[in-house]
């Protein structure tokens, strides 16, 4: 335990460590109380009588045997906290490693003073884990979090995660949040034997030129020691049936991606295309990579080309007619640089407080 005294509501920071009965503690991975990993802020509310809840840690083991026991017992006081800090999460669409973090800050009402300065931040100071610190401006940040690392193989890698806001009075507020990520890599050659091939598409979504090329680089890479030599590459492709007919097969035929050998470590950059006027039904062309390691292990792995969505048109898209919406989308589109925007732009940009200054008047009947 961090504390042996806390606030009510006040998060501490709880740190389990734990060993399996035959020494193999790969499989390892946790629950305290709510929240997932081996090191947990965890938060305790009082109850009107005084009591709180009494929190668990739960470990797993190898097929999820698991031992639970309680989290040792420390002072929750009748007191708050000034504010919350809470932490959110999520996977950025199309990736595998790259993850977004989110701040946001909640005011809690006090029983001893009637109103106070809010806590405007201005500055946000973000901690992974022991690397140096990431300052930003907006309360999101961007990280790349990877299930494989440093140390011995586990199906399970632990992350921490902190941040400090900081408002222009020098005022500080802090939070935490854990993150426990799931390697496939490991899982995969844990249950079938097989060294998986990983692929990372730049950018993160394919892209249509003017000349009716779609293309893609994909960065090609494993996590086992020594290389990985390729033995079959097939390319599937996916063709879109006329509306209302049932799906079509896939076409299968080998191809050659100009690579023999992925080495150990970041691995090789790959470039594919297909050319949507000399193939207007094409939708998708995925590639399954079959392989084997120095060591006699069959290595595997699969990505895909995907046909981009039509650009929106006049004809083909529902025009925009909320007024805020709309000036949100100019918005976007200057400060992006982009001729369009997507979703997936507005929600960001929302998210990092540039709307914030729209004040857009709707008409009411």
């Amino acid at each position: 335990m961090e504390k042996s005294e806390v606030c009510s509501g006040e998060d501490n920071l709880i740190t389990v460590r734990a060993h399996s009965p035959d020494g193999n503690d790969a499989y390892l991975h946790s629950t305290i109380g709510s929240g997932v990993g081996t090191r947990v802020p965890l938060r305790v509310w009082l109850e009107a009588d005084g009591t709180h809840e009494q929190p668990r840690v739960t470990v797993f083991g190898k097929d999820n045997v698991s031992a639970s026991v309680p989290v040792p017992a420390y002072r929750v006081k009748d007191c708050e906290p000034e504010r919350l800090v809470d932490v959110y999460s999520r996977r950025v669409p199309n990736t595998e490693e790259d993850f977004e973090f989110l701040v946001r800050i909640i005011e809690l009402p006090r029983r001893d003073e009637r109103s106070r300065k809010p806590f405007v931040p201005v500055k946000f100071t973000w901690t992974f884990d022991d690397a140096p610190p990431v300052v930003t401006s907006a309360p999101t940040v961007t990280r790349t979090l990877s299930p494989g690392g440093p140390g011995p193989a586990a199906m399970y890698r632990q992350h921490l995660v902190r941040v400090e806001a900081i408002d222009t009075t020098g005022r500080k507020a802090s939070g935490r949040s854990s993150v426990q990520l799931l390697d496939p890599t490991f899982e995969n050659f844990d249950k079938k034997g097989i060294v998986t091939v990983l692929a990372l598409g730049t950018p993160r979504f394919p892209t249509e030129g003017e000349d009716g090329r779609v293309q893609q680089t994909f960065r090609l890479f494993h996590r086992w020691k020594g290389a990985v030599r390729l033995e079959r590459v097939t390319a599937l492709r996916a063709r879109r049936p006329e509306p209302h007919a049932p799906p079509l097969p896939e076409e299968a035929s080998e191809t050659s991606l100009g690579v023999e050998t992925l080495p150990e470590g970041r691995g090789v950059d790959v470039s594919v295309s297909f050319d949507v006027k000399a193939e207007p039904d094409l939708g998708m062309v995925t590639y399954v990579l079959e392989g084997r390691t120095e060591d006699g292990y069959p290595a595997r792995g699969t990505f895909s080309l995907m046909r981009p969505p039509a650009r929106p048109t006049r004809d083909n898209s529902v025009p925009v007619t909320d007024p805020l919406l709309l000036a949100k989308v100019k918005r976007a589109r200057e400060l992006l640089g982009q001729p369009y925007v997507t979703d997936e732009d507005l929600w960001r940009l929302e998210r990092e407080g540039r709307f914030q200054d729209l004040k857009v008047q709707r008409d009411t009947p």
